[in-house]
């Protein structure tokens, strides 16, 4: 099951400030539908004006069973709040016109429309664990305040139950709680970062290389890449770790890393615009010129600066660690991360 959230500043009634909208691709059971039930009624507790609206797409379970499961969890909540959660298995984003309030108007539906229609096209976020764990380590790194489970959701993209699972993957003596229920990390030893940055490595990316044989070097095409002046467009990689950390012991990036605040459905011939003689080729079993990354969250984090669009250090390093830059990695984490490392992460 693939999963992804949104807010939507349409409303489902007349006195809701809001909807958050939550559409699931591919559920198969009762279980998963109750899972993501659980999850709208937990999202609105103490935002009284808020509605939610979940949508199923392919999903296998009959219309008869799905309104049942929908009536015994309304069976259980407070009528106000029951009133306030949607619940529709579509086929298309075209049959939201059929299911929203008719007072609903054409602007509204053909945005949020457009909307689930981009979700539906975007890469599962099947790292979405990952996400969370890289927001905790972005909130440790730059000395940011607890955050409470669904703020946390929220920031990483991730649905609740996804949250609560990556959270619980780490060793509690890693995380410290205050008296808000806020959670933040006080350590990050050499084993977590290894499996963190190998899964985030794990995920798809786009090779090009250069077939004329005098290929641009990364700093050239970087300086194309600012003239596009594209803000969802950032720089990864050595180049991107060097812009957070000149003294990393590295004297020259083998290649442009490039960080798309998008998924794999982006669309990527801007890269043509760099040079003309890249060529994509992700099978490719040399030196690739450039390598692109997709970042699917909220927040890119990307770094404007001196004209440049930088993407946060944490990108950087598992732009590395694909790489196979690891003592560059150990480098750059010491310098970096509020705790250092006490054993090699290579190992």
């Amino acid at each position: 099951m693939n999963e992804a959230s949104f807010e939507w500043n349409g409303q489902l009634a007349s006195k809701d400030a809001g909807t958050t909208v939550h559409v699931a691709l591919g559920i198969r059971t009762a279980r998963d539908l109750r899972s993501l039930l659980m999850e709208a009624a937990y999202s609105l507790s103490g935002h009284d004006q808020l509605g939610y609206l979940l949508l199923l797409f392919k999903c296998g379970l009959t219309k008869r069973r799905l309104a049942q499961e929908f009536e015994q969890f309304q069976g259980v909540l407070k009528p106000e709040l029951g009133r306030r959660i949607q619940v529709h298995a579509l086929k298309s984003p075209a049959d939201l016109a059929h299911v929203l309030p008719p007072a609903t108007n054409a602007a509204s539906l053909a945005a949020l429309q457009a909307q689930v229609g981009q979700v539906l096209l975007g890469k599962p976020k099947s790292s979405s664990r990952e996400a969370v764990v890289g927001m905790l380590l972005h909130r440790w790194i730059h000395k940011l305040s607890p955050v409470r489970l669904p703020e946390l959701a929220t920031l990483s993209g991730a649905s609740l139950p996804t949250t609560y699972a990556a959270v619980k993957t780490l060793d509690p003596m890693c995380l410290a709680r205050d008296d808000e229920r806020g959670i933040t990390l006080q350590d990050f030893p050499a084993p977590a970062w290894q499996h963190w940055l190998s899964a985030c490595a794990s995920a798809p990316s786009a090779k090009f290389i250069d077939r004329s044989g005098s290929p641009r070097s990364p700093q050239k095409l970087a300086q194309q890449l600012s003239k596009l002046g594209r803000q969802d467009l950032a720089i990864g990689g050595v180049l991107g770790a060097k812009h957070h950390f000149p003294a990393l012991d590295m004297t020259a990036a083998p290649h442009l890393d490039i960080v798309v605040h998008g998924n794999l459905h982006t669309d990527l011939s801007f890269v043509a615009q760099l040079d003309p003689a890249l060529v994509r080729d992700d099978a490719t079993k040399g030196q690739a010129h450039v390598v692109v990354h997709f970042l699917n969250r909220p927040n890119s984090l990307f770094e404007m600066k001196d004209g440049f669009v930088w993407a946060d250090v944490l990108e950087c390093l598992v732009n590395m660690w694909d790489a196979g830059f690891i003592h560059q990695v150990e480098h750059l984490i010491n310098h970096v991360a509020p705790v250092g490392l006490r054993q090699a992460i290579g190992d």
